[in-house]
């Protein structure tokens, strides 16, 4: 016929049918806990197979946006996207691009000297408490597992609580978890552990004066600290360099 045309891919319908429910969610046509039709009529009402169909529902499902339920009284359901989920995806993002320690500091230099410089003015006896709590915890912690794991991301998530920004939350518990991630992976050692616990004493102390330029500071040392520490750091299998987490050379130390 002289024309060229392009293939029409089951990708690019399955994409086009994520687009329309999505604007449908974000623009209020359907909320929260409604149930879409079912898969026989919703296909026929879009003109394509089942299968276009369950592909775009796995996309849905994989951004937080629908749920599916099985048995008599399932289907796919509206669902309210949480903070797990999106922060998940950013982590999982983070590892793919493995970016460089450097690329870690700058971010969190950027944003967290700035959120304690908010939470010494908004902080309260009992967020201190928790603060303190969680040092103690730290110190008391024999194999750093549950201080890597739990501890530290606790007391960053306690800051950007304080602080009162959910797209700072996201990010910075984005962050904190890859780090944790990247920890894990280098091993950093009992003297890195000890090093994090006390910067965060600094850092609380200055939240206790009520100090926001104090706070800043402790908390641009505390990062700088953390860089250093998890480049020194050479106990994994792969070691943390300023472009990313690499392969260690065998034998190396």
């Amino acid at each position: 016929m002289g024309f060229k045309f392009e293939t029409v891919k089951a990708n690019r319908i399955s994409q086009n049918i994520v687009e329309q429910i999505r604007s449908a969610i974000l623009e209020g046509e359907l909320k929260i806990g409604d149930q879409l039709p079912s898969e026989k009529d919703f296909a026929r009402h879009f003109g394509v197979s089942k299968s276009s169909l369950r592909e775009a529902y796995r996309v849905l499902e994989a951004y937080g946006l629908l749920e599916i339920r099985q048995g008599m009284s399932g289907g796919a359901f509206v669902k309210k996207v949480d903070l797990a989920t999106i922060k998940d995806s950013f982590v999982n993002y983070l590892f793919f691009q493995n970016p460089g320690i450097r690329e870690y500091t700058q971010i969190r230099t950027f944003i967290e000297p700035q959120v304690v410089k908010i939470c010494a003015e908004k902080i309260t006896d009992q967020d201190l408490e928790f603060l303190e709590d969680n040092i103690l915890a730290m110190e008391h912690e024999p194999d750093g597992e549950a201080f890597m794991s739990d501890l530290d991301i606790a007391f960053h998530k306690k800051l950007v609580e304080i602080a009162g920004n959910k797209i700072i939350s996201l990010i910075v518990e984005s962050v904190q978890t890859a780090l944790i991630n990247i920890k894990q992976i280098v091993h950093t050692d009992r003297q890195f552990l000890t090093a994090v616990c006390d910067s965060h004493t600094k850092i609380v102390n200055a939240l206790r004066d009520r100090d926001p330029e104090k706070a800043s500071q402790a908390m641009i040392e505390h990062i700088n600290e953390v860089e250093k520490g998890m480049l020194a750091s050479k106990g994994g299998i792969m070691i943390i360099t300023e472009n990313g987490l690499l392969k260690k050379e065998q034998g190396s130390q």
